[in-house]
Parts: structure tokens; sequence; C-alpha cells
């Protein structure tokens, strides 16, 4: 029982025991008809205020106790109207995903725009791992075959090819769901045949060593769910579809396995980029080794001949000082003197003596 209920069942009990007791108190006052009664009336009239001011009392708190009840009450009924709004908004979205999701499945079921589907999923992946200069969407090969994408790797191409059958994948799926035994057994043996057909073709179209591919191909796979069934499953002969599928040189992926892979791709490309800088550096290198060798030849020419024009120099040097001291030489020769010696005869102008 909530608490509304039990505080209105209260307040109408109050108010039965109420009104009992003014009935009560009424038939005692018409009883009392002797004059010596009006003390007893008093007593009873104050009585009669008393509980008349007490019940007014219990029923004022009583009302806004209800009163406080009912907003409390009304207040909830407010949130639980609003989280059933939100709920019924959350129904209807859920519901208009259904029908979206039914309408993909409708869409989904013509074999060309699935596979259109998968060559996108594929793209995008590929465009979201790995450089655009490593890979290629609808590479031809020289007889017209046209495969999906092909990864470029140094010198060599991995083709990928994402048209995968997955009509008789979704009958196996349907009649398992029904519990339809013979239409499973059924659909699993179509589904093998599909599966060991599209592999033949993947081998014998897109692996081409010839055309610069590697040894294998891969086969991509659109869900877990079939990647899942087609590693589990087992052919008329008891071979296994993967050892099938390896023993042709296709390689089935699933999308995490094929990102795993384009992980690996990666990495090596990074290996592959360090290598080729590497080996550009070390041509540089001997480039500027060779060059350094070109220099130190001019080099050395150059010190012989410098060393060569020292000595020459030093040559006219010498050369210049003995030239100089000739010179100095001849210009004291060449000076005129001022004055005889003193002990040699002095000549006269006087005529000769006669004899």
């Amino acid at each position: 029982m909530s608490p509304t209920t039990t505080l209105l069942i209260t307040f109408v009990v109050g108010a039965l025991i109420l009104t009992w007791a003014l009935r009560h108190l009424l038939r005692e006052i018409r009883e009392l008809k002797q004059p010596d009664a009006s003390t007893a009336l008093v007593l009873m009239q104050q009585q009669l205020d008393a509980l008349r001011d007490q019940v007014r009392s219990s029923l004022e708190d009583g009302r806004d106790a209800l009163d406080r009840r009912l907003q409390d009450t009304n207040r909830a009924v407010g949130e639980v109207s609003r989280g059933l709004g939100a709920v019924d908004r959350q129904v209807r979205a859920v519901g208009d995903t259904a029908a979206e999701l039914r309408g993909l499945q409708e869409l989904l079921r013509s074999p060309n725009v699935r596979g259109g589907m998968g060559e996108y999923l594929l793209a995008e992946l590929l465009a979201q791992v790995l450089p655009q200069a490593n890979f290629r969407l609808q590479h031809q090969f020289s007889g017209g075959e046209r495969v999906d994408a092909v990864l470029s790797l140094g010198d060599r191409l991995v083709p990928i090819d994402a048209k995968f059958p997955l009509e008789n994948f979704r009958r196996m799926r349907d009649a398992a769901a029904a519990s339809d035994d013979n239409g499973k057994r059924a659909a699993t043996r179509a589904f093998r045949a599909d599966v060991r057909r599209h592999i033949d073709a993947i081998s014998r179209k897109y692996v081409r060593p010839g055309e610069g591919t590697f040894e294998f191909a891969m086969m991509y796979l659109p869900a877990e769910a079939v990647y899942q069934e087609l590693i589990h499953q087992q052919g008329q002969d008891g071979t296994e579809l993967l050892h099938y599928a390896l023993a042709r040189r296709v390689v089935p992926v699933s999308p995490q396995s094929f990102y795993a892979y384009l992980q690996v791709i990666v990495f090596g490309l990074r290996g592959m980029n360090i290598e080729r800088r590497a080996r550009d550096i070390l041509g540089r290198l001997g480039e500027t080794r060779t060059r350094l060798d070109l220099f130190a030849e001019s080099f050395e020419i150059g010190l012989r001949h410098l060393g060569n024009a020292t000595r020459q120099l030093e040559e006219a040097g010498r050369r210049l000082e003995r030239v100089d001291a000739a010179v100095t030489d001849l210009s004291r020769e060449a000076e005129p003197r001022d004055s005889a010696p003193a002990d040699e005869p002095q000549a006269t102008s006087a005529s000769v003596p006669s004899p």
C-alpha cells in the first residue's frame, strides 16, 4: 500500500471518529434536562471545543501532509512520464534503425550491389592504412582480367579479390536458424562448392608472376562469420577449404586478419624505405668521397706549385740581393775624388826654367 493511500485512509478514519464523538456529545446534551445541569453543560462544551480544536489541528496537519504527498506523487509521475517519453523515442529510433537495416539487407541481396560494397570497404581499409603509392584499385592484366586491388611491394604486386559469393552462406544460416537440417546440409554443400570455384578462379586469373605478381593472391571475405565458416569447413574429400585455398596459392583474409596483414606490410614498407634511404645515403657518401679525393689531389698539386713558386721567389730574392750588391759597388767606384794626396807633386803653370 502506498503512503498516499495510507494517509487518505487515516484522514477518513479521523473524520468518522470526530463525527461519532460529536453525535455522542449531542446525545448527552439532550439527556440533560435538569436545571442544575449547567455546570456539566459548560464542562462538556469545553471538552467539545478542545476536541474540535484538536480535530481541526489534526485535519490541517493531515491536509498539509496530503498536499505534500500529492505534490511528490505528481513530481514522480512527471518524471516517469518524461522517462516513458524518452523510452518511446528510443523505441521509435530502434524501430527506424531496424527498418533501415531491413532495407539495407534487401538492397544487399543483389550480388552486384554486395560486390560493390565489398570493393568499397576494401578500398577504404587500404586508404586508411597504406600510402597511396603502395596500392592500386581495379588493376588490369594483359589478358583483360581486372582485379579489385593490388598491393605494390617493391617491384612485385599482391592481387586482392573482394567478390565473394554469399548466397549459399545466407541460405545455410537461415536453414540453421529454422532448424532445417536437410536445407542446412544442402546449403552447406553448395557453399563449399562456391568457395572451391571461387578459389580456383582467383588462382587462375590473378596469380601471374610473369606480369609482376607474387606467387600468391588474397581472397578478401566481407565478414568475420564467413571467414570462420570457411576455415572450419571441409570439402567432400575431407580436405579443409583453408588448406585447399593455400594449396592453390590463395590466402583467405577477413577484415580483422587483413588489417593485421596490412600492419605487417606497413612495417615492411618502412624497412624498405629505410633500406632505400640507407642505399641513397651510401651512394651520396661515395660521391662525396670521390669529390673529396679529387679535392685532395688538387690540393696536393697546389701545394707542389706553391712550393715551387716559393723556391723560385727565394732564388729571385737571392739574385736580387747579388744585383743590389753589385750596383752598390759600382756606385761607390763611380763617385768623384775631391782632393789629391799630400805626397804627390803639385803641377804649376810657371814656365820651364831655362837651361
